[in-house]
């Protein structure tokens, strides 16, 4: 059962974290822009910039300095204002998400081992009785981590 559980835990990660709309463990993301833009947000929220997460921004391949780059890191999602009057397009490869190592809080966790139990427990495409309906308390969880209490 161990390459099935593995399965269903990267499910749950991958649904927690397109419903908050938020990254939760650190991964590193491209995003692109077609024309040049002054103010890029960020998707995947939130930015981690550190010694060995880098944020890279790239203007028809060539590699915009640090020093051309506003961030800001507090914004929900992260903002960045290029300057250098650069144009065409753009590419940022940044790293999303809390540091490896740090702990997910409770409730998502507890979210996350719903959707998994729930999973695992009804295995079959369709349950035999036809109740398998995801745990309420799981909304519940995810609601109360959300930045609005919805999603």
């Amino acid at each position: 059962w161990d390459a099935f559980l593995v399965d269903k835990i990267g499910a749950a990660r991958e649904l927690v974290e397109s419903r908050l709309g938020r990254t939760i463990y650190a991964t590193k993301f491209r995003a692109r822009w077609s024309k040049e833009q002054t103010e890029l947000t960020i998707p995947r929220p939130p930015l981690l910039i550190d010694g060995d997460h880098p944020f890279t921004v790239t203007v028809d391949g060539e590699t915009v300095p640090g020093s051309d780059l506003e961030i800001n890191e507090d914004a929900w999602p992260a903002t960045v204002a290029v300057s250098g009057g650069r144009t065409g397009a753009v590419v940022c490869e940044y790293w999303a998400g809390q540091l490896p190592g740090s702990r997910i809080s409770r409730r998502l966790k507890s979210a996350m081992l719903l959707y998994v139990t729930h999973l695992f427990e009804n295995r079959g495409v369709l349950a035999a009785d036809a109740t398998a309906v995801l745990p309420k308390a799981f909304e519940t969880l995810l609601a109360s981590e959300s930045h609005n209490g919805g999603y």
